[in-house]
């Protein structure tokens, strides 16, 4: 009769439960990409004629590559791979620089423009927790190999 393999599992570290809770954020934001990938098709299917400051395919692309991406980070996060850390840092800088990039480029309504004090603060929060928790001393250790 054979024995089951099973491995040992020891306990997460606060640091590594740390990184797990960023690793679901990050998830959260690859998948809600994804869907906002698809409704762009979705209405681009709907709503051909629309007249928009960007393509629906614009909008599919970016919603697709931006969530494959954090999808990706997310794996390396729960991985403690190195590249995991410095690919999260590195696609949500590049991701918010991004956004206010459109933002800047192609907000024409007063609603988008009222916004950007609330926009600011969400980018400088969603920054700053993602940077202070992947520099801090005891979750860099976590991805030294």
């Amino acid at each position: 009769m054979k024995k089951p393999n099973r491995r040992k599992r020891f306990p997460l570290t606060r640091s590594q439960k740390c990184v797990v809770a960023l690793a679901l954020l990050v998830l959260t934001l690859g998948l809600a990409n994804l869907v906002r990938a698809g409704m762009a098709l979705r209405y681009a299917a709907l709503l051909p004629n629309l007249p928009m400051t960007v393509p629906w395919v614009y909008l599919a692309a970016i919603g697709g590559f931006w969530g494959a991406a954090f999808i990706a980070c997310a794996v390396g996060l729960v991985r403690f791979r190195p590249w995991g850390r410095w690919g999260t840092l590195t696609a949500t800088t590049l991701y918010e620089a991004h956004a206010w990039a459109n933002h800047l480029l192609f907000d024409v309504s007063d609603y988008a423009r009222q916004t950007r004090p609330r926009d600011l603060l969400l980018t400088a929060l969603l920054l700053a927790v993602v940077w202070g928790l992947l520099n801090w001393p005891s979750i860099r250790k976590e991805f030294k190999q």
